[in-house]
């Protein structure tokens, strides 16, 4: 092969791609660039109305016979629709009541989970392994327990890990 010939060519070929000019793109050509025409105006209620026609909240149906709210603890609905239901964010657990009642619980953090029967509204426990406070993500009444919720009452209640122990002072369950 002759080397004088190969640099002529790669100095055509550098010549030549100095010239281009590169635009962004892909082997297929320039990509299309955003229009610089104003956007139409948006009305907002036909946004409104479309986002609320793309929702994928279900119509509300029946649970079945047995099942009752982990809210009011009545049957016929589900918590998701239930009419004691406050906005989000304004409890830290799902029963607001006053009486004591069952939750479950997992660390956000170990990912341990416990069932307790002294479980109160807005008030959490302590984890075992990483002691940080843990709201319930679900609450039941005592009365009518479902499945392994049994809670043994002869077991000692830890309450240097229950808020409500702390705040009373003195064992939670004590008044209640």
């Amino acid at each position: 092969m002759n080397t004088g010939q190969s640099t002529i060519d790669l100095r055509v070929q550098s010549a030549l791609l100095r010239k281009l000019q590169w635009v962004p793109g892909s082997v297929w050509g320039p990509l299309p660039t955003a229009s610089t025409a104003p956007a139409p105006p948006c009305d907002e209620l036909s946004l409104a109305d479309q986002l609320a026609a793309l929702s994928l909240r279900r119509a509300p149906r029946p649970p079945p016979p047995h099942y009752m709210c982990h809210l009011c603890f009545k049957k016929g609905h589900y918590i998701g629709d239930c009419p004691q239901a406050r906005p989000k964010g304004e409890g830290l657990t799902p029963y607001q009541g006053k009486k004591r009642c069952f939750g479950e619980y997992k660390c956000p953090k170990c990912k341990r989970k416990w069932m307790s029967g002294n479980s109160w509204a807005n008030n959490g426990q302590e984890c075992i392994k990483c002691r940080i406070n843990v709201f319930p993500h679900k609450q039941r009444p005592l009365e009518k327990p479902d499945g392994l919720d049994v809670s043994d009452q002869s077991k000692i209640h830890p309450q240097h890990l229950c808020q409500k122990c702390r705040a009373l002072g003195y064992y939670c369950r004590r008044e209640y």
